[in-house]
């Protein structure tokens, strides 16, 4: 998925709407329009904004012919015999009528091929969900966290959080919550992974961390899990992470809405009992899935 500038188009219409309205030949009239024109194309067919298809042999050959008037008015060789762009000069002969009208029954080929390639091409508005701005939803859900936190939140728990901003974006809304739960549970294994004191263990599911956690709280260690996160955590298990495997199960708006929601409270409330951590236990937290690894050092 790449995004795409609209105004793009607006531009490159612009620049051969100059050059199809071109009367006055003179070199310093046509040469703005033509370059411009011979700009425009080149990105066109480079894939900028976006490929073409059926229309980009009429876009070739709009192209050759721009090619053509600019190597026979405007182009030169310097000492080297290399060729060069020649500006338009006081004196030159005027354009040829015929060069220009050749060019311009090329854009009205290329246009009518391209009009109905365009009425074929997939393009969507993304409406903004609540108060989510749209490109940041896409691009950057991550950065929701507060920033003092995200050295405390999993690579794999920052990944599955992009793509769950990313498809609660396009309402993709179950596989939001997927990605909620994945994120919130690759969060959940590093909490657990500290507060047992066993760097890299796993559990099988979000019920036996949950019971495992509960645990340690119930010796009341120093540092130790708070009972409102643990609580938080397994209402979320039995409200969404349970239900939302389940193939039946599918999402509204709202629902996705609220566990992108309650996900993210969840995070930051366990980021915040591991940076709270960090200033008083010496362990080697290692968090998976990108690499990162924070060192946790009791104060000197």
């Amino acid at each position: 998925m790449e995004r795409i500038n609209p105004f793009l188009f607006y531009e490159f219409g612009k620049e051969l709407h100059l050059l199809e309205q071109v009367t006055d030949l003179t070199t310093r009239q046509v040469f703005f329009p033509v370059w411009q024109a011979q700009g425009s194309m080149n990105k066109l067919l480079a894939g900028d904004p976006i490929p073409l298809g059926v229309s980009s042999g009429k876009a070739r050959e709009l192209l050759n012919r721009i090619d053509s008037l600019m190597a026979l008015r405007f182009s030169t060789k310097n000492d080297k015999g290399e060729p060069m762009l020649r500006f338009p000069e006081d004196g030159d002969e005027p354009v040829n009528a015929w060069s220009v009208d050749w060019i311009k029954a090329a854009i009205r080929e290329f246009e009518t091929v391209f009009a109905e390639e365009m009425r074929e091409t997939a393009t969507y508005f993304v409406p903004r969900r609540g108060i989510y701005h749209t490109p940041a939803l896409v691009d950057a859900a991550d950065e929701t966290f507060p920033e003092e936190m995200r050295a405390f939140i999993p690579q794999k728990a920052k990944d599955d959080w992009k793509a769950a901003g990313r498809c609660l974006a396009f309402s993709l809304l179950s596989a939001s919550g997927f990605h909620v739960a994945r994120a919130v549970e690759a969060c959940l294994e590093s909490y657990y992974q500290l507060f047992s004191g066993k760097p890299g263990e796993t559990l099988h599911g979000w019920k036996a961390y949950i019971d495992a956690l509960e645990k340690i709280a119930a010796s009341n260690p120093t540092p130790c899990p708070l009972k409102k996160t643990l609580t938080e955590l397994d209402q979320m298990r039995e409200d969404y992470r349970n239900p939302i495997v389940h193939p039946r199960v599918v999402l509204s708006e709202s629902d996705a809405r609220m566990l992108f929601a309650n996900g993210e409270s969840l995070i930051i409330a366990m980021a915040q009992e591991l940076a709270e951590a960090a200033k008083g236990i010496q362990t080697t937290l290692a968090l998976e899935g990108g690499g990162d690894v924070k060192q946790l050092e009791a104060p000197n």
